[in-house]
């Protein structure tokens, strides 16, 4: 019985672990992929895939899988997402701020020392940003991950810190005491801001969304925009209001 059980239970660790593979900048993805993402011989993947797809968390598309639509309704039950959560809440504040800068406006929270988008607005003329809702950023370079960590437990930040600080662009802070210091300036200054440390010839301005009455980050808002387009102190400006509204409400909402 304890084998039965031991089997299982690593046979359902490998489900989640291709799962997990999904959650990269591309949505559909061939079975070498998935192997590779989540560390599975092929053989392995490609059986448990053809489970998820009976149980409707993946579907083929070609020779190819994606996550399925039964995939996206469960996600959005997470507390968030539902009515009345961070998400539904902060939508109105996004579209004011989309509204003032003409740029693209993101929503996300840090999970396991990256930045998890929740949602994305954007105007018609806005800088274009490959970012998805759903998708994942390494937190050292980008201005949400950044302000989200700054505010964060000391345990957080050192996770970060003192893990791989991945390269992607010549701006990227690939120093651990450089980001610390970074840190410390979007603590002190209420905002954080990143300048085509992801990608070249983006910017971006974050500001965290605290809870009131114990002063964590809830989430963080940032404005996206193009070198030659970047407004630091009023995107700041008006990242301060919008996100110290949204987290009284949300505090007063949780009383």
């Amino acid at each position: 019985m304890d084998c039965l059980s031991t089997a299982q239970s690593s046979s359902s660790s490998r489900a989640l672990a291709l799962l997990d593979a999904f959650a990269g900048p591309r949505s559909v993805l061939g079975v070498s992929e998935l192997a590779a993402g989540a560390d599975l011989p092929k053989s392995t993947a490609h059986r448990l895939l053809s489970i998820l797809v009976k149980q409707n968390y993946v579907k083929r598309i070609g020779d190819r899988y994606a996550l399925s639509e039964h995939a996206f309704e469960i996600g959005n039950l997470v507390a968030a997402c539902r009515p009345g959560g961070l998400r539904e809440t902060a939508v109105p504040f996004m579209v004011e701020l989309a509204q003032q800068t003409h740029e693209t406006v993101h929503l996300a929270v840090l999970h396991n020392g990256s930045v998890l988008y929740l949602e994305k607005l954007f105007q018609h003329y806005a800088t274009p940003c490959p970012t998805a809702v759903g998708s994942r950023r390494p937190a050292h370079c980008t201005a949400l991950g950044k302000a989200l960590l700054a505010h964060s437990p000391d345990e957080a930040m050192d996770q970060v810190i003192s893990g791989t600080l991945q390269r992607f662009t010549h701006r990227t802070i690939v120093n651990p005491d450089l980001l610390g210091r970074d840190l410390a300036r979007a603590r002190n200054d209420g905002v954080a801001v990143e300048i085509e440390e992801f990608r070249p010839g983006l910017v971006c301005v974050a500001a965290p969304i605290m809870h009131r009455r114990d002063n964590t980050p809830i989430g963080a808002l940032s404005i996206t925009s193009s070198v030659p387009r970047l407004k630091l102190r009023r995107f700041a400006s008006l990242l301060n209001e919008a996100s110290a509204a949204l987290g009284s409400r949300l505090t007063s909402a949780s009383l």
